[in-house]
């Protein structure tokens, strides 16, 4: 057979929609005629139509060493780059995404997707810059309001926040509505503080969050955000879910009973992060008789000696961070897993996903997302989420998706080995040794204008006072310091505490007079540091997982009287005891004493009362 009745038959087959069999004959007709670039450009198309976009590329890049100038081979070949980076990085291999768009490039120079697309694979792994560069080189070719938005994305990585705002209000300028950027906006303000208008930018995401319309909308950043509640939470989870596209196939899980229940605790901050302080002696003292313990970390080497620690816990260390979910999921099977604990939820780089699976036997949502994690395809993603009666009281369990497993006392482990505090001045700080020192070491996204507005009030109450708060960014230090000014209260009396060891950080709880906490989203590790110190810590309790859980700790060491319910009761207490030293004293002895007499430092005792609830659960099963 020749090779025109070939490609003869290949068009026949090609014309009734067989294009395996077509293919089969163009390839017998190429063996004919090897050098018939023609062929290889039908063969790179009809790979391409089936999607085996890497095959059709081989055939693209011998036909356009052929012919150069072609653009539609260029074109074709360019298109096939791109699918298979796609598919890299849709598997966590952003290495091999890079360079399949670094080619497509190449050959394509001027296509804006290629080069968005490189900088999707520059910024997963962390190259900013180099992101930066290639979503401005993609804008300068086509104005696109998602290349403004990822350029936003990589100014704030790189700490440039006036520039990540520009752009932010560029992708947001006549177009439809980018729900995504207006989260990202929203969550920019509050890092920097810069509330005016705020308020107005968050009433559009709670009104997208109402009308139940579609959006990437990160359940995280919601958390710190007023107005919400837990039902509107558990809604955004569920629709972040749907938005992954994730598609787990059914598979039938071979259930083998292990000689130990194995606990497998996955997370992207095995490393140095606020879980350390929290987790670290749990993952110890596990009854090694009992249980068999493996972690599961999905963050990147920070070269800490906290992520040496995890490793070297005396368990199992795996790192998934590059594992594809299918990757993953065999990973876990393989692993045996009974119960699956996530210990970061929907946080940077984490992948609770996973658990759309089923790959344990039973999972649970604790620690790292203080809220529900929804539901994935009207199922809940997490059998239960840890909690405690404070929390979670049964009068709102409702708006969760999990079952909720209530531990006795506080939900929140700590760390034994805290530095013991010592009596220093507070002139070491540059503090005044007679100021009254009102404080909040929580993170600048969570300070919110109404709250600032009654540690302003609070301020101007109380002659000599301070208001201490931790180091952030300049803007956020700038825009405090304005929005004081304007209230009335001169600069000088906020000041910021630097960065410091974790060491130095408790000590410097000691100067501080009374502790003022942040809503909605409370202080979690933050409120355990300042009670170890004999720190009184103010909160105010709503009804959100976030809001609640300095309350929970409160309540732990027999302090209730320090958890309010509104923001006037929040003042008139604050207001009563930084004008009263008696009641301040009493109450600094009480959180002493309730310190030393609960379980919130004694890590064996909260072990025992958390594999209790383990092995309860597994007999259920």
């Amino acid at each position: 057979m020749t090779s025109q009745d070939l490609i003869l038959k290949a068009k026949n087959k090609e014309n009734e929609g067989d294009l395996v069999s077509a293919i089969e004959f163009y390839k017998q007709a190429l063996e004919k005629e090897p050098k018939n670039y023609f062929l290889q450009i039908e063969l790179g198309n009809l790979f391409a139509m089936i999607n085996k976009f890497d095959i059709a590329a081989g055939y693209f890049r011998r036909a356009i060493y052929q012919f150069p100038d072609n653009d539609q081979i260029r074109y074709g070949l360019g298109f096939c780059l791109q699918r298979i980076g796609n598919e890299y990085h849709k598997n966590r291999n952003y290495l091999m995404a890079q360079a399949a768009f670094e080619e497509a490039i190449e050959i394509c120079p001027d296509n804006a997707e290629h080069l968005f697309n490189l900088g999707n694979a520059f910024y997963a792994q962390g190259l900013f810059k180099k992101a930066l560069n290639s979503f401005e080189e993609s804008l300068q070719i086509l104005p696109d309001n998602e290349a403004h938005h990822n350029i936003a994305n990589s100014y704030k990585k790189l700490n440039d926040y006036v520039k990540a705002k520009k752009h932010y209000e560029k992708a947001l300028e006549g177009t439809d509505l980018q729900i995504h950027t207006v989260v990202e906006l929203i969550q920019l303000k509050q890092l920097t503080c810069d509330w005016i208008g705020l308020n107005k930018i968050i009433t559009v995401l709670k009104n997208h969050i109402k009308e139940g319309k579609t959006g990437r909308i990160s359940p995280f950043t919601v958390l710190s955000m007023p107005g919400l509640s837990t039902n509107e939470h558990t809604k955004v989870a569920s629709s972040w879910i749907e938005s992954s596209h994730i598609n787990p196939e059914k598979f039938k899980r071979l259930l083998k009973k292990n000689p130990k229940i194995v606990i497998g605790y996955i997370s992207s901050d095995f490393r140095l992060h606020p879980l350390y302080f929290l987790i670290r002696d749990v993952l110890k003292k596990h009854d090694k008789d009992r249980f068999t313990v493996k972690l599961f970390y999905s963050g990147v080497d920070d070269g800490s000696n906290e992520h040496q620690e995890f490793k070297n816990i005396g368990v199992n260390f795996f790192n998934i961070s590059n594992q594809s979910d299918e990757e993953l999921k065999e990973t876990l099977i393989a692993e045996n897993i009974d119960i699956l604990v996530d210990l970061s939820g929907f946080t940077m780089q984490s992948r609770s996903l996973i658990a759309a699976y089923k790959p344990s036997k039973i999972s649970i949502n604790w620690l790292g997302f203080p809220g529900s994690m929804g539901f994935y395809r009207d199922k809940p993603l997490m059998d239960y989420i840890l909690a405690d009666s404070f929390i979670i009281p049964k009068s709102m369990e409702s708006d969760y998706a999990e079952k909720i497993i209530r531990l006795p006392g506080c939900y929140q482990p700590n760390i034994d080995d805290r530095p013991k505090t010592q009596a220093i001045k507070k002139s070491v700080y540059g503090i005044d040794d007679d100021a009254f020192v009102f404080a909040s070491f929580g993170q600048s996204i969570k300070i919110t204008e109404s709250m600032f507005r009654l540690w302003i009030k609070l301020l101007k109450q109380k002659d000599g006072s301070i208001l201490w708060l931790l180091e952030s960014n300049a803007q956020a230090e700038n825009n405090i310091h304005k929005y004081a000014k304007k209230e009335g209260v001169d600069s000088v009396r906020i000041k910021f505490a630097p960065k410091v060891n974790f060491n130095d950080h408790i000590n410097r709880h000691s100067i501080i007079d009374l502790f003022l906490d942040t809503y909605p989203y409370n202080a979690h590790t933050s409120s355990s540091d300042a009670i170890w110190a004999g720190c009184p810590v103010l909160t105010l309790s709503g009804k959100t997982f976030a809001s609640r859980v300095a309350g929970s700790i409160l309540k732990e060491i027999s302090c209730e009287m320090l958890i309010t319910k509104t923001e006037e009761e929040y003042f008139k207490v604050a207001s009563v005891l930084s004008n009263n030293d008696i009641k301040l004293k009493s109450i600094k002895e009480k959180v002493l004493k309730g310190k030393n007499s609960s379980s919130l430092f004694k890590s064996t005792h909260f072990v025992k009362k958390l594999e209790q609830v383990y092995s309860e659960l597994l007999e259920k099963k």
